[in-house]
């Protein structure tokens, strides 16, 4: 596997916080350093890497992904993502990026990582709305399961506004919103063929 794409698998383990997937993309002796606000902390083996990622995002009770990206830097990955989350120490937003040594079997070597910190957020600077596009695709084709995700990554009180093509989610997408325990706060048709279902997370 090339690097970049080693790095957006690696990348796609931990926005979803799969771990075990995570540890899978790593050689067992990978080189680990880390450049944190304390200052620079290294690992020198699979469990004792995968361990940070897991003891940084593993305890959120809400975790959301607001950017992430990978790409290829003359043969090395360099992945970037920035979550907001919320454990028993409230709103955080933190942001690394990494670099990924990979060798030819497709397992990365080295990794050296840039963290910005926990930074804790107010309730007030969340801003509360997310938006998902979700094309053409209705409950019976993805969007039920896909609507279902994003719900999850997303803080209890924050709205998504789903915007679909689907003239039949009106029906489907407003009772599956309510089955899960959440808020149906407005479903408009802007004219231009989009559905508009605007969803709070209720628990």
């Amino acid at each position: 596997m090339e690097a970049q794409e080693v790095g957006t698998a690696f990348l796609e383990a931990l926005t979803t916080r799969e771990f075990s997937a995570a540890r899978a993309h790593l050689a067992d002796d990978v080189r680990f350093r880390m450049l944190v606000p304390s200052g620079l902390m290294t690992e020198s083996d699979a469990d004792g890497a995968i361990g940070r990622f897991v003891d940084w995002f593993g305890g959120a009770d809400s975790f959301e992904v607001e950017e992430a990206s990978a790409r290829d830097v003359e043969g090395r990955a360099a992945i970037t993502y920035r979550f907001r989350l919320h454990d028993p120490d409230g709103w955080q937003v933190i942001q690394q990026h990494i670099m990924l040594d990979v060798g030819d079997d497709g397992r990365i070597m080295a990794i050296d990582l840039l963290c910005s910190g926990f930074r804790s957020i107010s309730v007030g600077e969340q801003g509360g709305e997310h938006h998902f596009d979700a094309g053409d695709r209705g409950c019976a084709d993805g969007l039920a399961g896909e609507f279902r995700r994003r719900m999850q990554q997303i803080p209890v009180g924050d709205v998504l506004v789903v915007s679909t093509r689907d003239p039949a989610a009106k029906e489907d997408l407003p009772p599956l919103a309510r089955m899960m325990g959440h808020v149906v706060r407005s479903i408009e048709a802007p004219g231009d063929g989009r559905l508009l279902v605007s969803v709070e997370r209720g628990r």
